[in-house]
């Protein structure tokens, strides 16, 4: 990378930066004194709360208090591919776990970091902003644990009110220019048709299609090249509406109760002013998986020794708040390629790069860097388009130590190698966290214990998912751009497999190639036979099982803490209380098979609708 072009890259991205600050955030809804009484409060700004916020206030006649403990996003958080700009800064809770007891081995003190977004549009505006619906039985599921009326068939209205279309497969490029594709709030973009890597995962998958195989070409929330997410879809336009206040910086502390109903909600401005807002209808909690059960139990609701303990007044017993975390977990397994077809660091930070953004909205940066997924079973492959894995942009995302981390991805220190990651995983585990408190005060970190690989189950379901990446790469698509996988190779799992640092590079050993020019030419090979391919090396299970507990990191799909059924009933509203609903990824009884976000935004619209529709008492 020549020393001109980076220059002009952090010009541009700089003149940028400064004119997003300047104008993207003048609105009148953004408030820093808030009136004593409103009718609705809802508590976090993210990708349900922006939903909700809008519709809810669309009534000019009610009050909307929206309440998120984060400040405006920066600039980065704009631009599809660098999502993680905005991770373990600001703009982020950086959630620290709990040491691991059956996983996370590789990272220091064994301790996930797991990303929560902070700010107007909340996690929506740090992910990898992928599009997916799920799987239909994920609702079904639903169903059967105790949470009705969330069905796919219950929720297709709200898909097509927010997305229009029911498809996770979609290009909103392709609406009518009328009817309700055309005036659904949310953008969608598939990947380019000419986007090589995609069409070598799905010729790849085609040729070893079965019966449960699903192959999904990546969609993303992006409209014009710029992430869409909730706030960008509802909040934003609903932002010069009187009847609607959005306080930042400004955190929930708990909810007053009179006799079991909700009066008002202690918040807690600038770390320092404490107040207490009054409610006429509802508090709605839309704070996320880790937020919405620390505030349920502050305010007196969830297992009963816990509230004690913490000598906070007990309004209902509860053992279900804070239980049934779940998350998806990925193992990224790094290929290497011969043909220039992935994105690379030298490709990203070049001048072509920079005027396909900013003069054309399209580009390497204008789209997250995932090409598909493929579902077999209960096991999935996504197909992560990076061929960079640059240590001082990813390590300390994961939390890896350093050693682990160059041993997990060879060409940690090369801006050009051509090349991409599987990240594999497991749609459905059945590992089960919680969320618990250590103290009564809000400056005090909660505890959360993930609780990743407890279940062997998930481990057998995410073996299947590498083995099928082992077959996968044995097809004609991936072997005509030269595909060779490097495995990771901790110094903890070597005892299951003799893999050395030569063979992970593809490097043959000096010895053994002197050895064979000095052959004689009886013991070469034939003329006129074809070359044989050398033997590919495939790791053992034990070895397989040993880098899942080594390597495998969140997939940043934290949900379930405040379970429908168990927590929240079929209309959301918080069980042996009143005037409280929940509405945020807290409420899944079971994970949807990957891309939550999409989801949470139909979920949010249907909230919306039962919310309005509640008579007055």
């Amino acid at each position: 990378m020549s020393i001109l072009t980076y220059t002009i890259s952090i010009l541009v991205a700089f003149v940028s930066y400064i004119v997003y600050q300047k104008y993207a955030n003048v609105y009148t809804s953004f408030i820093t004194k808030p009136v004593k009484r409103y009718d609705y409060i809802i508590v976090g700004a993210g990708t349900a709360g922006c939903v909700l916020a809008s519709r809810l206030s669309e009534d000019p006649t009610v009050k909307v208090l929206l309440v998120e403990a984060g400040d405006h996003m920066g600039y980065f958080s704009k631009i599809p591919l660098t999502s993680t700009a905005s991770q373990q800064g600001s703009n982020d809770w950086s959630v620290r776990a709990t040491p691991q007891k059956y996983s996370s081995f590789g990272l220091w003190n064994q301790t996930p970091i797991i990303p929560r977004g902070k700010g107007p549009g909340g996690s929506g505006q740090i992910n990898f902003l992928l599009h997916g619906f799920g799987l239909p039985e994920d609702y079904n599921r639903w169903s059967r644990l105790g949470f009705k009326g969330w069905t796919m068939d219950d929720l297709k209205p709200y898909f097509l009110k927010a997305f229009g279309t029911v498809k996770s497969e979609f290009d909103s490029d392709s609406c009518p220019a009328k009817g309700v594709c055309a005036k659904a709030p949310m953008k969608l973009k598939l990947i380019n048709e000419d986007n090589e890597l995609m069409t070598i995962f799905k010729q790849a998958s085609s040729a070893l299609a079965a019966k449960n195989t699903l192959f999904r070409k990546a969609t993303a929330n992006v409209k014009d090249g710029s992430r869409h997410q909730s706030y960008d879809a509802y909040l934003k336009p609903a932002l010069k509406r009187k009847n609607l206040h959005v306080l930042l910086k400004t955190q929930a502390i708990s909810i007053r109760f009179e006799e079991e109903k909700a009066t008002s909600l202690y918040i807690l401005q600038d770390h320092r002013n404490l107040d207490n807002i009054f409610v006429n209808r509802e508090i709605i909690l839309s704070a996320g998986s880790v937020k919405t059960p620390q505030i349920l139990m502050l305010s007196g609701i969830g297992p009963r020794n816990l509230i004690k303990s913490l000598q906070i007044n007990l309004i209902s017993e509860n053992d279900w708040v804070g239980r049934n975390l779940h998350d998806h977990m990925n193992l990224p397994i790094y290929v290497s390629i011969k043909k220039p077809i992935s994105v690379t660091l030298a490709k990203v930070f070049s001048t072509g790069t920079l005027v396909d953004y900013f003069w054309h909205n399209n580009g390497y940066l204008a789209f997250p860097p995932v090409a598909g997924v493929e579902y077999q079973n209960a096991s999935a492959l996504m197909l992560f388009s990076m061929g960079s894995s640059s240590e001082r942009l990813l390590r300390d995302l994961s939390n890896y130590r350093p050693k682990i981390f160059r041993d997990t991805f060879p060409f940690h220190n090369d801006t050009s190698k051509e090349g991409f990651m599987f990240l594999a995983t497991c749609i459905q585990p059945k590992s089960r966290g919680t969320i618990t408190l250590r103290d009564s005060s809000t400056s005090v970190p909660i505890i959360v214990d993930p609780n990743y690989l407890n279940r062997e189950y998930d481990v057998k379901c995410m073996i299947k998912a590498i083995r099928r990446a082992e077959r996968l790469l044995t097809t004609k698509p991936f072997e005509e751009i030269g595909a060779r996988i490097h495995w990771p190779r901790p110094e903890r799992c070597l005892t299951f497999w003799n893999y050395t640092k030569l063979d992970q590079k593809g490097l043959v050993r000096r010895r053994k190639k002197m050895k064979a020019q000095g052959a004689p030419s009886g013991q070469a090979q034939k003329e006129g036979t074809k070359p044989t391919k050398p033997k590919i090396q495939s790791p053992p299970n034990e070895y397989l099982e040993c880098l899942l507990r080594e390597v495998a990191v969140t997939g940043h799909h934290i949900a379930g803490t405040c379970a429908g059924g168990k927590v929240v009933d079929s209309q959301l509203r918080v069980k042996n209380v009143s005037g409280v609903r929940i509405m945020d990824a807290s409420v899944f009884p079971a994970p949807i098979s990957l891309y939550p976000n999409s989801v949470i935004v139909g979920m949010a619209e249907k909230a919306a609708d039962l919310i309005k529709n509640t008579p007055r008492l």
